[in-house]
């Protein structure tokens, strides 16, 4: 009876529990909300505390990840041939170096990126007048501390001492006044942090990298906004000199213990909490003021009460509706486990039920999980056959490949093994598939990355070997050595007599080389295909093949995009690159005419793009040379050359024709979007399709500034029309105009008038009246 009972009424049952429970623990959480309101003060205190304290470890530890991420900038730049270049260069650079210059610079803007510097990062060299950041490179440092980037309060030799003077692994100084055009539009204050870059940093300090890390994004690291005003921070180095310093004007540091304390300054007091950085050999100390907590405490008081008033009558709604939710879900799995079972489902049993529903569910899940990696191993195995036979070619082979593979391909080789069997069980297929899963084990156990093994034939099986970039060290004769052991012990280990041979590849880097790796492996063990006894032969390129580069088609696609943009430098340098190779007399008559018509196809589908009907001059047709047999090769090339010429001739005068609705263009977008506080050069270029440069050189002309100075003027003169002709308060007028936070609305007003937006107002007025 009490089971038919049950199971007509398991819903209800499942309900009336859940109702039960949650309800008793809503009940007890307001039970224990009350004694919160006689506590409000220390728990205000307390959290105010806690959350101040969080963000001073993150700060503190964002601080250091930029100084360590600054030194893994500095190993990897140290790997860099560029590098080498200049850190042994003495006196100025000739032309040779300015190549080193551009890749390094490159080089140090992408590691800056990668490595999420928020800070101005720069390169010096001892003996050599280099200078290279993430924005400028230069080799004449004193002509971009004169122009470029400097510190306010020093001179040009007096940095050079500074980054020099002394040997040192890392160090940290104030960095006053740094004008940097490329990273700030105006000089900030900060720390900056200068790192050995040397490769003998232990004997001479040759170079270094610094880091200018901006005092506006140092206290947005360390104090929330809201606290920037009445609240004081500063770091300070283990001499207690004062590296930074915001809202604390005294010269020296406090004496403070490494606890939280309370002191008094100029009459008010303020609760310490301090953090030392033992890697930088810092120390930062907040000061929260004592009236900050009394607006947490009537927070707090007012959150209170209204969970007491409002908590009484949520308490039943919500019970009702976990109970609601959880009774739905569980009735599905209490009638999946009475399912699996076959067992009468009671109150006291609800959680076997739940248990076998989950066994259940996972095992399933196991299943499916293993069908799902059958089929991945599936899919790469039929990748990579792919890859070895027939090559990647294409950008989806390739993206195939870092899909199922990742990184793997960034350094790898393949090796091909054939194994035969002497004796009275040779032919067996068994003995065949032991031996060469035998020699997968051995394969496993050699290498530090589990190889992939492809099996082509009975008698063969085809290994991909992968390395870690940092196992640069790993050459083909360390691999012949290892694969030369696996043989011996293969050998030592089996009854049977196994011959192996294995052919190995020279190491590669991209999916787009697996097929030539395959090709090298099977060569090396043609070549010896006639070897009776077990061996590993290495590929090496016959001394009668030819070693001249190929025509690479890709320069081809770099010409086209050069023609429709008008760069004309570098459209003659591809030229001269490519027609230059008609010159080249061991070339056949043949090969000659492909790289003819392959450049002309080139031109000729630039010219499609262009429009180019019409030369910019003489209004004359504009035909691209066709082949005559009968003229030389190296004039039909030079003809090639003038047209592309004419083609970019076209691009810029269509250019200069759309300079005028370009500028219009400009100022109207920024007239109409300043409000916008992401407004930038970025921003103005995707809109209108052009580039940032154009941007930035239209509203110089245009206007005589520069795109953030002409900006932040329509701002101001937007602001104050709402100071004069509205009401706004100035937190509404500042994010109205635009700026990006109301300290940069009140700089800037200050900067322009000598007073802030509300006396300005307030003076304003009183004219008027």
């Amino acid at each position: 009876m009490v089971t038919e009972f049950i199971k007509r009424h398991t819903s209800w049952l499942i309900f009336g529990k859940r109702f039960m429970k949650y309800g008793l623990i809503l009940a007890i959480l307001m039970l224990m909300i009350i004694p919160l309101y006689f506590k409000s003060y220390t728990l205000a205190k307390q959290l105010t505390l806690d959350k101040s304290k969080s963000k001073l470890l993150d700060g503190v530890e964002s601080l250091e990840q930029q100084v360590l991420r600054a030194q893994t900038i500095t190993s990897l730049l140290l790997q860099e041939e560029s590098f080498m270049h200049l850190f042994f260069l003495e006196g100025v650079p000739s032309s040779e170096y300015y190549m080193d210059i551009k890749v390094v610079q490159s080089k140090l803007k992408s590691l800056a990126l990668t490595q999420d510097m928020y800070s101005n990062v720069y390169i010096r060299f001892k003996d050599n007048p280099v200078f290279i950041s993430n924005y400028i490179s230069s080799d004449d440092y004193e002509d971009v501390y004169a122009r470029y980037y400097r510190y306010g309060n020093l001179s040009a030799e007096a940095w050079q001492d500074r980054l020099f003077g002394e040997n040192y692994t890392m160090k940290l100084f104030p960095a006053k006044e740094v004008f940097s055009s490329y990273y700030s539009r105006k000089p900030f204050d900060g720390i900056t942090a200068v790192i050995n870059n040397s490769y003998f940093n232990a004997i001479e300090q040759k170079s270094v990298l610094a880091i200018d890390m901006d005092r506006e994004d140092l206290v947005g690291k360390l104090l929330y906004a809201d606290q920037t005003d009445d609240h004081f921070v500063y770091i300070a180095d283990k001499e207690g000199r004062i590296l930074l310093s915001h809202n604390y004007e005294n010269g020296d540091p406090l004496e403070t213990a490494e606890t939280l304390g309370e002191i008094e300054i100029s009459g008010s007091k303020y609760i310490l909490l301090t953090r030392s950085s033992e890697r930088l050999g810092l120390q930062v100390v907040v000061g929260i003021p004592a009236e900050a907590f009394a607006d947490n405490v009537n927070s707090l008081l007012e959150l209170v009460v209204l969970y007491v008033v409002a908590g009484m009558a949520l308490t039943m709604l919500l019970a009702f509706l976990f109970s609601m939710r959880e009774t739905n879900s569980l009735k599905k799995l209490v009638e999946t486990a009475a399912r699996s079972t076959q067992q009468s489902f009671t109150l006291r049993n609800e959680f076997e039920y739940l248990d076998h529903a989950f066994t259940e569910i996972h095992m399933r899940s196991e299943q499916q999980q293993g069908r799902i990696e059958a089929m991945n191993d599936s899919i790469r195995y039929s990748i990579a056959k792919h890859m070895l036979i027939l090559g990647a070619f294409t950008e989806r082979e390739k993206q195939e490949a870092e899909s199922y593979f990742g990184s793997a391909f960034e350094r790898f080789c393949v090796v091909k093994a054939i194994y035969k069997v002497d004796g009275p069980h040779a032919g067996l297929k068994g003995v065949q598939q032991n031996i060469g899963l035998q020699l997968e084990e051995r394969f496993n156990a050699v290498m530090r990355h589990r190889p992939l093994a492809l099996n082509f034939h009975a008698n063969e099986t085809v290994f991909m070997l992968f390395f870690d970039p940092e196992e640069n060290t790993v050459g083909r004769s360390d691999i012949k050595v290892r694969l030369s052991e696996l043989i011996r012990s293969l050998n030592a280990k089996s009854p049977l007599a196994v011959t192996v041979s294995i052919g190995v590849s020279e190491i590669m880097s991209g999916p787009e080389q697996a097929k030539t790796a395959y090709q090298q492996a099977k060569y090396a063990l043609g070549v010896n295909e006639n070897e009776v006894a077990s061996g590993v032969y290495l590929f090496e390129l016959p001394s009668d093949s030819d070693t001249r580069p190929a025509f690479d088609n890709a320069v081809l696609l770099k010409l086209h995009d050069a023609l429709i943009a008008g760069e004309t430098s570098l459209v003659s340098q591809i030229l001269d690159d490519c027609l230059g190779l008609l010159a080249d007399y061991s070339l056949t008559e043949q090969e000659q005419l492909q790289i003819f018509f392959s450049v002309r196809q080139t031109v000729f589908s630039a010219h499609k793009v262009i429009g180019g009907d019409k030369s910019g001059s003489g209004e004359q047709t504009l035909t691209i040379p066709a082949y005559d047999q009968s003229q030389d090769m190296i004039r039909l090339a030079d003809r090639l050359r003038r047209t592309a010429f004419d083609l970019c001739d076209i691009v810029i005068g269509n250019k200069k024709s759309n300079n005028n609705r370009l500028k219009t263009d400009i100022l109207n977008y920024i007239g109409a979007h300043y409000g916008d506080a992401g407004l930038s050069a970025g921003s103005i270029a995707s809109e209108l399709l052009i580039s940032e440069k154009y941007v930035f050189s239209f509203v110089k002309e245009q206007t005589g500034k520069s795109l953030g100075k002409y900006i932040e003027e329509i701002r101001l003169l937007n602001a104050e029309h709402l100071l004069l002709t509205t009401d706004y308060s100035n937190n509404r007028i500042w994010k109205l105009c635009g700026f990006g936070s109301e300290n940069t609305f009140y700089r800037a007003f200050s900067k322009k008038h000598g007073v802030t937006p509300t006396v300005w107002r307030e003076n304003q007025s009183s004219l008027t009246d």
